[in-house]
């Protein structure tokens, strides 16, 4: 993917995840429990998943660089 599409769903998702909380705060302010409840539910596991995606690319990202590194340095011997 290019990083003009990247970024643009980045966006997207900050929007989504920013629209549901303050969403099911009014709705919760209405009287709407459950559709307040239920959007917070998603912006909760939208949020959590986000979350563990970017923390396994990260290792992922760690994981290689550190052993390529050190691959590097072991053919010396």
């Amino acid at each position: 993917m290019n990083d003009k599409r990247k970024e643009k769903i980045k966006t997207w998702l900050v929007i989504i995840m920013v629209l549901s909380l303050v969403g099911s705060f009014i709705f919760f302010f209405l009287g709407q429990f459950k559709t307040g409840l239920g959007l917070g539910v998603a912006f909760m596991a939208l949020a959590a998943f986000i979350g563990q995606w970017t923390s396994d690319k990260n290792k992922d990202y760690l994981y290689r660089n550190y052993h390529k590194n050190n691959d590097k340095y072991n053919d010396r011997w």
